[in-house]
């Protein structure tokens, strides 16, 4: 077997191992906490300026803690 091949096979059975893994019970959401901090502090700086959010600051919940802020609405 050539080189090319004792380098590939190792790494294509890691990353087929990595995709295989079953999805864990959480939830992304938008951190809003976290956007009031960063949009508080662009109000009160001496050079604030207009914030457009392209990709929002994210945090991870657990699926039943989720639910649970569903029937709170």
């Amino acid at each position: 077997m050539n080189k090319l091949g004792l380098i590939a096979i190792p790494a294509l059975v890691m990353l087929s191992a990595c995709s295989s893994q079953p999805p864990g019970d959480y939830v992304w959401i938008k951190d809003y906490e976290q956007i009031q901090r960063i949009e508080a502090a662009n109000r009160n700086s001496a050079m604030s300026n207009k914030i457009q959010w392209v990709n929002p600051p994210m945090k991870r919940i657990s699926r039943a803690e989720f639910e649970q802020m569903r029937q709170q609405e």
